[in-house]
């Protein structure tokens, strides 16, 4: 019920904030009908049956621009998976990497995975990995994320995974 009390008091509201509000229209060059509060040679007043629901602005300042000074930004990056000294069985040597980067991994940034000290290849836009043909022991595993001009921001610490691979009898 308070629901239709919330609806009413929003519609008497728009009503009385449209009452005295006017709306023109006229044809623009290509035949499109164009609707303005303001009136221009040749408009013709509508009028308005209907009273649209409005609602106030919202303040969306704490959604964030993403203009902030990100030199300035702590960053923190993680290796969410594999998990620290995790055994891992594939025989394909294939293993997926996930990361983790926080507070928000802002879109000039890139990544790059590096396996036992040595990139897995070039710096990228997202914080997922495959890697294919690793060979069967203990790996390391450490992700570094640059700015874009190469500097680097973070890096995670190192995760430590074994990758077992069943071998063939001779």
């Amino acid at each position: 019920m308070s629901r239709l009390w919330l609806v009413i008091i929003l519609c008497l509201a728009s009503y009385t904030a449209f009452a005295d509000k006017k709306v023109y229209r006229w044809k623009d060059d290509k035949g499109n009908w164009v609707y303005s509060d303001t009136p221009k040679k040749g408009a013709t007043e509508v009028k308005i049956n209907t009273h649209f629901l409005t609602m106030p602005a919202t303040d969306t300042s704490v959604l964030g621009s993403g203009t902030q000074d990100q030199s300035k930004q702590q960053y923190k990056a993680s290796i969410i998976a594999p998990n620290h000294k995790q055994t891992l069985r594939d025989n394909t040597g294939s293993v997926y990497v996930s990361g983790q980067i926080t507070p928000r991994f802002a879109k000039d940034f890139t990544v790059q995975l590096f396996l036992d000290g040595k990139p897995t290849g070039p710096k990228q836009h997202t914080i997922t990995f495959a890697l294919r043909n690793v060979e069967r022991g203990e790996h390391s595993l450490q992700l570094m994320v640059f700015d874009s001009k190469g500097n680097i921001v973070t890096k995670s610490d190192e995760t430590i995974f074994y990758l077992h691979k069943a071998r063939a009898n001779q």
